[in-house]
Protein backbone atom coordinates (compact mmCIF):
# COMPACT_ATOMS: atom_id res chain seq x y z
CA UNK A 1 0.00 0.00 0.00
CA UNK A 2 1.18 3.40 -0.64
CA UNK A 3 0.29 5.42 2.34
CA UNK A 4 1.43 4.69 5.40
CA UNK A 5 -1.13 3.86 8.54
CA UNK A 6 -3.28 1.24 6.59
CA UNK A 7 -5.05 -1.53 8.36
CA UNK A 8 -6.69 -3.62 5.89
CA UNK A 9 -5.98 -4.87 2.66
CA UNK A 10 -8.78 -5.05 0.25
CA UNK A 11 -8.36 -8.12 -2.59
CA UNK A 12 -11.25 -7.67 -5.30
CA UNK A 13 -11.12 -11.11 -7.09
CA UNK A 14 -13.19 -11.52 -10.82
CA UNK A 15 -15.24 -14.33 -9.91
CA UNK A 16 -16.05 -15.10 -13.44
CA UNK A 17 -12.26 -15.66 -13.99
CA UNK A 18 -10.24 -16.06 -10.24
CA UNK A 19 -8.13 -13.39 -11.54
CA UNK A 20 -7.16 -10.70 -8.94
CA UNK A 21 -8.83 -7.27 -10.22
CA UNK A 22 -7.83 -4.62 -7.80
CA UNK A 23 -5.93 -4.46 -4.31
CA UNK A 24 -6.29 -1.55 -1.82
CA UNK A 25 -6.05 -0.35 1.46
CA UNK A 26 -9.01 0.29 3.32
CA UNK A 27 -9.23 3.76 2.28
CA UNK A 28 -9.60 3.28 -1.87
CA UNK A 29 -5.33 3.68 -1.94
CA UNK A 30 -3.71 1.44 -4.53
CA UNK A 31 -1.18 -1.35 -3.83
CA UNK A 32 2.13 -0.71 -4.99
CA UNK A 33 3.58 -3.53 -7.21
CA UNK A 34 7.01 -4.59 -6.31
CA UNK A 35 9.94 -5.31 -8.62
CA UNK A 36 11.49 -8.92 -9.10
CA UNK A 37 14.75 -6.69 -7.38
CA UNK A 38 12.11 -5.60 -4.06
CA UNK A 39 10.53 -8.95 -3.73
CA UNK A 40 14.51 -10.73 -3.61
CA UNK A 41 15.26 -8.05 -1.14
CA UNK A 42 12.19 -8.90 1.10
CA UNK A 43 12.92 -12.56 0.70
CA UNK A 44 16.40 -11.76 2.20
CA UNK A 45 15.80 -9.68 4.90
CA UNK A 46 15.55 -11.48 8.70
CA UNK A 47 12.24 -9.97 9.12
CA UNK A 48 11.18 -11.96 5.43
CA UNK A 49 7.77 -12.25 4.65
CA UNK A 50 5.18 -14.49 7.11
CA UNK A 51 2.99 -16.95 5.16
CA UNK A 52 -1.00 -15.45 5.91
CA UNK A 53 -3.26 -17.33 3.59
CA UNK A 54 -3.91 -18.69 -0.08
CA UNK A 55 -6.26 -17.72 -2.52
CA UNK A 56 -7.92 -20.76 -4.51
CA UNK A 57 -9.61 -20.50 -7.18
CA UNK A 58 -12.23 -23.51 -8.44
CA UNK A 59 -14.62 -22.93 -11.45
CA UNK A 60 -17.17 -25.68 -10.79
CA UNK A 61 -21.09 -25.64 -10.54
CA UNK A 62 -20.98 -23.23 -8.88
CA UNK A 63 -17.52 -21.53 -9.28
CA UNK A 64 -15.90 -20.33 -6.13
CA UNK A 65 -13.35 -18.30 -4.88
CA UNK A 66 -11.90 -19.70 -1.59
CA UNK A 67 -9.72 -17.90 1.10
CA UNK A 68 -7.29 -20.00 3.10
CA UNK A 69 -6.74 -18.79 6.82
CA UNK A 70 -5.34 -20.19 9.58
CA UNK A 71 -6.85 -23.52 9.18
CA UNK A 72 -9.89 -22.26 7.88
CA UNK A 73 -11.73 -22.08 4.45
CA UNK A 74 -14.08 -19.36 3.45
CA UNK A 75 -15.49 -19.43 -0.02
CA UNK A 76 -17.34 -16.88 -2.35
CA UNK A 77 -19.45 -18.55 -5.23
CA UNK A 78 -21.87 -16.96 -8.27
Amino acid sequence: MTKSGSKKMKIKIKTDTGEVDKVTDENGNEATEMTPEEVEQMYQSPDGPKYIGTILYTHSSPGCVVYYYRGKYRKVCW
